[in-house]
């Protein structure tokens, strides 16, 4: 689960323009289908994001009893740059 939150937050994050709260019953529903009880869930994704947000360092969330804040935050990996070249 840590991988997918990893590259859920990857996705998200960069694309961002302004803080945007996800409930914990949305993360459940996405991330979390297989366990019945809410608070199964919280438990288990905390921990996963913990381990994603430990290699994603510029990702900016906040916990809150809802759910999560996400913030606009650089991407994890930056963009390359390529140089063009140009036929003669």
């Amino acid at each position: 689960m840590a991988i997918d939150i990893y590259a859920w937050l990857a996705y998200r994050l960069h694309a961002l323009q302004k803080p945007t709260p996800i409930s914990w019953q949305a993360l459940k529903q996405q991330f979390g289908i297989s366990f019945s009880r809410l608070d199964n869930f919280k438990m288990k994704f905390s921990g996963n994001l913990r381990l994603a947000l430990a290699v994603y360092r510029d990702a900016r969330v906040e916990y809150g009893n809802g759910g999560l804040i996400l913030h606009p935050s650089r991407p994890p990996v930056a963009p390359k740059q390529v140089q063009a070249r140009i036929p003669y």
